[in-house]
């Protein structure tokens, strides 16, 4: 039975504004934090290496965390998981605030981007518990435009706090504002979705992930100085994926329903098309960062501001996108969204050393109007294609997928670097080189993303054929 039979449009509403909060704070603690890495460094006496593992440790936190978070959701209660998500990210923001040893500010980065894993598996879950199938994507809009405002506003606004009170505030401040949100869901929320009461939760899959998602991202963070070791790791983890997948298969109640993907063709194809975008616009971020610093040499404030030009653009459009996502169906908008990436990746490939702002700003605009139009209406498909009982673990997929996709760029980039640059930043003095690798990439991700595009008409034809049998 679908949860939202009984629609309770005051509950809906209150889990929307907690989930919409939340959503926030995610992003917002990832590029906010980024953004004020130097001051944290100093304090901190880190070195540049051990300063870029702090948003390493955070995404491994999320990577290992996300998968089992959907499980959870279903075994002990949605509602619980969120209030456990953020309590704990709230406590390990607050701690943060106060350490000042770099290990232990690492380990509570881990906690938090644990923390973060969970009540964000929790929020799409409990979104879809609340809305009918007909506003689901309204729902889903309002709730990925905060993402992206946290995304727009996590640098400027960290750097203000950071300039005026310190960077030990940003912490506090998450903290504060995460208690408040939880005590804001505990208190206005009385209903509770444990849709998989009593059924045995699965620590041995769990472990077998999160060894995997470790060795990945680990092996990652090599591939720069030793791709023999780097890759050798990578091995591994596909090896401990192998055996995930084949333990899952076999147990009765597994952390991840794999016949979700074997029996259920939409899921299947709209999770790919998920893990290819978000794979591309990793790359597109990183590599845009980099050419308007070192190849038109703006300083990083002009650069961040730039690029939150993209993310306001996604913030304004999501909700629209829902609406048009329920109204008009979610399948040809998201089609027409991943093909529009496609088509700012391939204005991409043309940049050069010359080139005006006018290119990247363009870029911006149209990679933010096909993500706005693919993400949500996507997102509606694969929680729309499941049953009841699986809408937390298909809310759980939809972050591995993008955690996955971000992973899998972030090999591709240090690959083509060390091709194309070797050991040597990159400089004023080897920008030609530069440029070579990133047209390389975006070569790359745009051939990916015609396969996107295939598994989004794949998909709808698919649904057409049924449609003409019935």
């Amino acid at each position: 039975m679908q949860a939202t039979q009984n629609f309770d449009a005051k509950t809906a509403r209150r889990v929307l504004f907690a989930v919409c909060l939340s959503m926030f704070y995610l992003p917002f603690m990832m590029a906010g934090v980024n953004a004020v890495l130097p001051p944290i460094g100093i304090s901190l006496h880190a070195s540049a290496q051990e300063l870029g593992m702090v948003g390493s440790f955070y995404t491994l936190g999320l990577a290992i965390a996300q998968l089992a978070a959907g499980r959870m959701g279903d075994v002990w209660g949605r509602k619980r998981l969120y209030l456990t998500g953020m309590l704990l990210f709230s406590l390990t923001a607050l701690a943060q605030g106060f350490t000042s040893s770099l290990t232990l500010f690492m380990f509570l980065r881990f906690v938090q981007g644990c923390g973060g894993a969970l009540f964000n598996a929790a929020s799409l879950a409990l979104l879809a518990s609340v809305a009918p199938p007909e506003m689901r994507g309204r729902y889903l809009g309002i709730s990925g435009a905060a993402v992206y405002a946290g995304i727009a506003f996590s640098s400027p606004l960290a750097g203000l706090i950071t300039g005026t009170l310190g960077w030990r505030w940003l912490f506090f401040a998450c903290a504060a504002a995460s208690a408040a949100n939880a005590l804001l869901m505990f208190c206005s929320v009385k209903t509770e979705w444990r849709i998989s009461k009593g059924e045995p939760f699965d620590w041995q899959g769990c472990l077998y992930y999160a060894a995997a998602m470790s060795v990945l991202v680990y092996g990652s963070t090599l591939l720069h100085s030793s791709l023999q070791l780097g890759g050798g790791l990578m091995l591994v983890a596909l090896c401990l994926l192998a055996l995930f997948c084949r333990h899952s298969w076999r147990n009765a109640y597994p952390l991840l329903q794999l016949r979700l993907f074997t029996a259920n063709r939409t899921f299947r194809l709209s999770s790919l098309a998920a893990f290819i975008n978000y794979s591309s616009l990793f790359a597109l971020m990183f590599f845009f960062s980099m050419y308007l610093q070192v190849v038109q040499g703006y300083s990083v404030q002009a650069a961040g501001l730039l690029l939150s030009v993209q993310a306001v653009i996604q913030a304004g459009l999501c909700p629209m996108a829902g609406t048009w996502a329920d109204k008009y169906g979610a399948g040809r908008l998201s089609a027409l969204g991943i093909a529009l990436c496609g088509l700012g990746i391939l204005c991409a490939v043309f940049l050069h050393q010359e080139s005006g702002l006018w290119h990247v700003l363009l870029v911006q605009l149209i990679m933010g109007v096909g993500i706005s139009i693919f993400a949500i209406p996507n997102t509606t498909i694969i929680l729309d294609s499941v049953a009841s009982q699986y809408l937390g673990q298909a809310s759980s997929v939809t972050g591995a997928v993008r955690t996955g996709g971000m992973l899998i760029s972030m090999i591709i980039l240090t690959v083509s670097l060390g091709v194309f640059l070797g050991d040597a930043p990159a400089t004023k003095e080897n920008i030609p080189q530069f440029l070579h690798a990133m047209r390389t990439d975006f070569i790359i991700f745009g051939l990916l993303n015609l396969a996107a595009i295939g598994c989004a008409l794949a998909r709808e034809a698919k649904k057409a054929t049924k449609s003409k049998k019935n």
